[in-house]
């Protein structure tokens, strides 16, 4: 699967369809026209693509009113392992290490993962009226 597909994939999944045309497609048409090229502009422009994807993610997020909602339900299982793990720690193990820090990353990407995939809403499918 190249980028552009893989992108297009992820954001007909989840952007609405004005976020992926206003946001997304114009980054993508600028890939296709500098993304050629071996090197750093390579890099900067899938860079601006993943960039433009993460804005319109958040761009949906924002007028959805549901933000609040949404960070609630990655709230609730990360309070919950966070509790658990925190309690196992040894004693005298300091909060700031290496171990912690790691192991609160992993618990809140392994949080937003589900609450991502099964709350996000459905794209909205183009109606198109047929004349007669």
């Amino acid at each position: 699967m190249t980028f552009v597909a893989a992108i297009t994939a992820i954001a007909e999944r989840f952007l609405t369809e004005r976020s992926f045309e206003l946001i997304v497609t114009p980054a993508l048409a600028d890939f296709e026209f500098d993304g050629h090229e071996p090197g750093w502009r390579a890099f900067t422009a899938r860079r601006a693509v993943v960039m433009a994807l993460l804005g319109a993610f958040r761009s949906d997020a924002m007028s959805g009113g549901d933000i609040g909602t949404f960070a609630g339900l990655v709230l609730i299982p990360v309070c919950y392992y966070s509790f658990f793990f925190l309690l196992g720690l040894p004693k005298g193990m300091p909060m700031a290490s290496g171990p912690v820090a790691a192991l609160g990353v992993a618990v809140v990407a392994l949080s937003l993962a589900p609450v991502i995939v099964c709350y996000w809403p459905e794209r909205q499918q183009r109606h198109t009226s047929t004349e007669s």
